[in-house]
């Protein structure tokens, strides 16, 4: 994906699935219009998906995104069925599928760092220290400065202390979409290093519902609020 970025911004990587949602204009404008029910019918099992994430219908987000072809290779489809049944209250499964990720078909280094970088949240939300042992180790195993330039190398550098809070969140793009689906990660990841601030976070990160709601951590932070909502 080539796009115009500011200095010092990562590139933000793709992988297939995302390059199909956005290339398509219609699916899109549903979305973006928030006509989910319209768009949870959709054939493509990523749209119809996000869809059904969007209205809060997980496990049938997660079948559609699990029984998507080749699903069980594509990075992307296992990190959102993993997002789709942890909301769903079945944690350990979600846990499951984004393990299963670790292992998945993506399209360069950068985008690799993501499953880990979930292990490390589910083992925080889970006080189960081995997922957050196994997903630093392996964030810290992968990450190199050179992958900082591509996104999500920044989300790895965040946690593992190389990258201050500023520049993760500051350092943007001109192209909107790119800089909501940016930012929706980056405010989900800086809500789990700073719980006292983490409402503000969470809150910015859903924020855009529009292209942001590509990335798994826009959806996450939904039901970090709804967990906390009284």
């Amino acid at each position: 994906m080539s796009h115009e970025r500011q200095p010092g911004c990562p590139i933000l990587h793709a992988d297939a699935g995302i390059r199909i949602f956005i290339a398509m204009d219609d699916p899109r404008q549903l979305l973006e219009e928030g006509r989910f029910e319209e768009l949870a019918h959709d054939d493509h099992p990523l749209w119809r998906g996000l869809a059904l994430l969007e209205l809060k219908r997980w496990s049938e987000a997660a079948r559609a995104f699990e029984e998507a072809p080749d699903a069980a290779q594509s990075g992307t489809m296992l990190e959102l069925a993993g997002a789709a049944r942890w909301l769903a209250g079945e944690r350990e499964i979600g846990v499951e599928r984004w393990v299963a990720a670790l292992d998945a078909a993506y399209e360069g280094p950068a985008s690799r760092l993501k499953p880990p970088a979930l292990l490390v949240y589910a083992g925080t939300r889970l006080a189960d220290s081995r997922y957050v042992l196994r997903g630093t180790r392996l964030l810290t195993k992968t990450w190199k400065p050179k992958i900082q330039r591509i996104w999500p190398g920044p989300v790895a550098g965040f946690l593992l202390g190389h990258v201050d809070e500023q520049s993760f969140l500051e350092d943007g793009y001109s192209d909107p979409d790119l800089e909501a689906r940016r930012l929706a990660s980056a405010h989900f990841w800086a809500a789990l290093k700073q719980p006292q601030k983490a409402r503000e976070h969470y809150e910015a990160a859903i924020e855009n519902e529009g292209a942001a709601v590509l990335e798994v951590e826009h959806h996450l932070a939904h039901g970090e609020l709804a967990a906390a909502a009284p």
